[in-house]
């Protein structure tokens, strides 16, 4: 008995992640994090593909900022979280574990409100997803494909290519899916944060141009290729439309 009890308080202590509501939520700490990107560091990262350092002018300059402490999902929300509190939404049985998509910003939003948390600011985003060291992915500074959910992950390793269906917006089959939360141990933040890199584009707070009505995601997707699951990279939208890899995850405040 003493030694059950030992072991379940080992187990408390090591455990970085805390139960709400049936979800797993990680307390960021809060410090000084890098927030985006030199445009330097970008040419050097790209130089042997096609991608161009000026598509992500957008990141730059790179700036220190201070971050408050805060708690974030341990994961994106997924479809049988997301149902409880908007039951008209729909998704296939075998998708439940997988991240909710198909969400514009305000949905999102009204979600996180929902359950007492709120979506996490840019900077917060980025600082669970950098840590202190500013990072240019959640598990370091060299790509690796088995960490992430991407667009290579359809040619690369079939096996990564989990919940398969159609692109509702082209027409085509099988070009790859979303993948279950949380099954990526390599690919957790510093913080202990899965998926914060790929799978799905995740909806943070803010505005990018609140004058043209610009919002912010983060985090790149299963369409996106490596160059956008980086950590300061930033994709902007209107926040209106619905698309099958834009998701969330939610952050709460702490008293």
């Amino acid at each position: 008995m003493k030694l059950a009890l030992l072991s379940l308080a080992i187990l408390i202590l090591v455990t970085p992640a805390y139960a709400q509501n049936g979800r797993s939520r990680i307390k960021i700490p809060g410090g000084t994090t890098i927030i985006g990107t030199d445009l330097n560091q970008l040419k050097a990262q790209f130089e042997d593909t096609n991608t161009k350092p000026e598509w992500y002018k957008n990141e730059t300059p790179q700036k220190k900022v201070d971050v408050k402490t805060f708690m974030i999902d341990a994961t994106e929300v997924i479809n049988k979280e997301y149902i409880k509190q908007n039951p008209r939404q729909l998704f296939p049985a075998n998708l439940a574990n997988h991240p909710v998509v198909n969400v514009r910003w305000g949905e999102a939003n009204e979600y996180c409100k929902k359950i007492g948390g709120r979506l996490p600011t840019e900077a917060e985003w980025e600082r669970a997803a950098r840590g202190n060291d500013g990072r240019i992915y959640p598990w370091g500074n060299d790509f690796d494909p088995s960490n992430v959910v991407y667009l290579g992950n359809i040619k690369e390793d079939s096996k990564l290519r989990v919940g398969s269906f159609e692109l509702e917006s082209s027409g085509l089959n099988l070009l790859g899916g979303t993948s279950p939360v949380g099954l990526r141990e390599g690919g957790k933040s510093p913080f202990g944060v899965y998926d914060m890199g790929g799978n799905v584009w995740e909806w943070v707070d803010g505005w990018y141009d609140e004058e043209k009505g610009l919002r912010i995601l983060k985090g790149g997707s299963w369409l996106t290729p490596k160059a956008s699951v980086r950590s300061a990279t930033r994709l902007v939208d209107t926040g209106k439309g619905v698309y099958n890899d834009y998701g969330f995850r939610c952050a709460y405040d702490v008293n």
